[in-house]
C-alpha cells in the first residue's frame, strides 16, 4: 500500500470497449461470441487469409463511437476525411501483421478534446479487436478477431487510485444508458503511472479489483526505486495476479515501430455535421440529470432514487409511472417488488415486456381495497416474461374476497384445526398466526389478512 504523500502522480487511462453490434468491423460475421464454440464466428477477411480485402466500415459502430464521443463532451470531427492506419506489431493474436485503427501519429481521432466528470479526454476512437491468443496452449480463437472497439485515452489528470475507479464505474454507467459496449463483454484498460520519472504503461487489466492493486503496487515500487536512485524508464509491464507485482514485458514502443501507414483498401471516413446533430438528439439524459430530477421534480429519497438510475429502462419506467400515481408514495413497487421479480427470473427490464400502465392497474385495485397486497405481489410474479391487465384477470375471479367468503374459509380451518384452535383459545399466540396462514393458502391470498385475524379473534 502506498503510505507516502506529496509526491508528484500522474495517472492517465486507455480504455477498450467492445461495441454494441451485430457485426464485426469489416466483415459479416457475428459478433455474440461468449457463448460460442472457437473458431466458429469467422470468414477469410477476419482470419487475415492472403488476397482477403476488408468491407467498408461497420456504419452501427460508427454510429456507437459518436454517441460514446458525445456523451465524453468531445469535438467529434465531423465533415474531415478519417483514415484506418495499419499499426504494425508481431504477435500470434494478430493475423494480418497489423491492426486496422483510427489514431497513430499524424492521424486525426474519430473524436478529441473532450471533458467527463472532470476529467480531460484526450481523443476517441475506433479500431478493431485482434483475435485471442493462448499462450499456455498456443491456441487462437478467431472468433474475436476483427470485432469493433472503442479506444477512450485521457489525460493524465488521475491523482488517486479511488478517483480512477469512481471516473471508470461512471463512465460505464453512463455508456450503459446508449446501449454503446457489449452487455458482459467487459472493458479493459491500459493505465499509465508516472511519479519521479518517465511513465509506464500497464496493460490490460480487465477488472477494477486489478487496476486497483496494479496502481497500488506500481506508485510504491516507483517510490522506492526513487529512494535507491533508480531512474524510471519508459516501459510497459503487465500485472501478475498471483503475486500482485507488476512484471516488465517490454521497452515502451513509439508510434515509429508500429510503422502506420494509411491503408490503401479502405476508402476514407466522413461524418456530417448533421448525422451529429441528429444522434446528439436522440442521446437520453444522462444518470446525473436523471438523479437531479428523480430528487426534485418526483420527490424520490436519493436512496430510492440511486437504485433507479442503475438502468436507463428503470429510469424511464418509473416516469412512465409517475403520470398516473405519485412516484414516492408508490416507489416501492418499482424498487422493491419489480426488481424482486426480475431478480428472481434472472432478468434485466429490457429483457422482458412489462408495461407501466398494468402496475398502475395493480397499485389502484389495492387502494380500492379489491386486491391484497398479498394477492398482488403474487399476481405481480406472472409479470415476467409479459404483464398483464389486472383488472381483465379480475374478471377470473382473482379478486378480494368478501367478508362471508372469508367466513366460510375460517370455519373450515377451525373444523379442520381443532386442537390448534383449543390451543390458541388457551392462550397460545402462535397458533393464531398458524390458522390465519392456513386461511391465507387456503384462499390463495385473496383473503384479507387483518380481517381473517379479526374475525378468527372475535369466532
Amino acid at each position: 500500500m502506498v503510505e507516502e504523500k506529496n509526491f508528484p502522480l500522474k495517472i492517465g487511462l486507455e480504455i477498450h470497449g467492445y461495441l454494441d453490434t451485430k457485426e464485426k468491423l469489416f466483415c459479416k460475421c457475428k459478433t455474440d461470441f461468449l457463448d460460442e464454440d472457437p473458431n466458429t464466428l469467422i470468414c477469410p477477411i477476419c482470419t487475415g487469409q492472403p488476397g482477403t480485402k476488408p468491407m467498408l466500415a461497420n456504419q452501427s459502430a460508427m454510429d456507437k463511437i459518436i454517441e460514446i464521443s458525445l456523451i465524453l463532451g468531445c469535438r467529434v470531427n465531423s465533415e474531415k476525411n478519417l483514415f484506418f492506419q495499419r499499426k504494425h506489431y508481431s504477435w500470434a493474436d494478430n493475423p494480418k501483421g497489423y491492426q486496422l485503427t483510427i489514431s497513430g501519429p499524424h492521424a486525426l481521432p474519430c473524436a478529441e478534446e473532450g471533458l467527463f466528470e472532470g476529467i480531460r479526454i484526450t481523443e476517441c476512437h475506433l479500431e478493431e479487436d485482434p483475435a485471442q491468443w493462448n499462450p499456455k496452449t498456443g491456441g487462437i480463437n478467431y472468433n474475436r478477431s476483427g470485432l469493433p472497439l472503442v479506444e477512450i485515452v485521457t489525460e493524465p489528470d488521475f491523482k488517486t487510485k479511488e478517483q480512477v475507479i469512481d471516473w471508470l464505474k461512471s463512465l460505464v454507467h453512463s455508456l450503459s444508458y446508449v446501449k454503446a459496449l457489449r452487455k458482459n463483454g467487459g472493458i479493459k484498460v491500459d493505465v499509465n503511472i508516472s511519479t519521479y520519472g518517465d511513465r509506464v504503461e500497464i496493460k490490460n487489466l480487465n477488472s477494477l479489483e486489478k487496476i486497483s492493486k496494479a496502481i497500488d503496487y506500481e506508485i510504491s515500487r516507483q517510490l522506492e526505486n526513487f529512494k535507491k536512485g533508480i531512474i524510471q524508464k519508459r516501459e510497459t509491464l503487465t500485472f501478475d495476479e498471483e503475486t500482485g507485482k507488476t512484471i516488465k514485458m517490454r521497452d515502451k514502443e513509439s508510434g515509429e515501430d508500429y510503422r502506420f501507414i494509411q491503408d490503401p483498401d479502405l476508402l476514407a471516413l466522413r461524418i456530417s455535421k448533421e448525422e451529429v446533430e441528429k444522434i446528439r438528439e436522440e442521446l437520453p439524459e444522462m444518470p446525473s440529470v436523471k438523479l437531479e430530477k428523480l430528487i426534485e421534480k418526483y420527490g424520490l429519497e436519493k436512496y430510492d432514487a440511486d437504485i433507479l438510475i442503475k438502468n436507463l429502462e428503470l429510469v424511464d419506467f418509473a416516469e412512465e409511472l409517475a403520470k398516473k400515481l405519485d412516484l414516492k408514495k408508490y416507489i416501492s413497487w418499482i424498487t422493491v417488488e419489480l426488481l424482486r421479480i426480475l431478480n428472481y427470473n434472472k432478468k434485466t427490464l429490457d429483457e422482458v415486456e412489462i408495461n407501466p400502465e398494468h402496475l398502475v392497474e395493480l397499485i389502484e385495485l389495492i387502494d380500492k381495497e379489491d386486491l391484497t397486497v398479498l394477492k398482488a405481489k403474487q399476481i405481480m410474479n406472472d409479470f415476467i416474461p409479459r404483464s398483464f391487465s389486472v383488472k381483465e384477470k379480475m374478471k377470473n375471479e382473482i379478486g378480494k374476497l368478501s367478508d362471508e367468503e372469508t367466513k366460510k374459509l375460517i370455519d373450515q380451518v377451525l373444523e379442520e384445526n381443532k386442537s390448534v384452535y383449543e390451543e390458541y383459545k388457551n392462550g397460545k399466540k402462535e397458533s393464531l398466526n398458524f390458522l390465519i396462514g392456513k386461511v391465507m393458502n387456503l384462499s390463495n391470498r385473496r383473503a384479507n389478512f387483518a380481517k381473517v385475524r379479526e374475525l378468527i379473534e372475535r369466532n
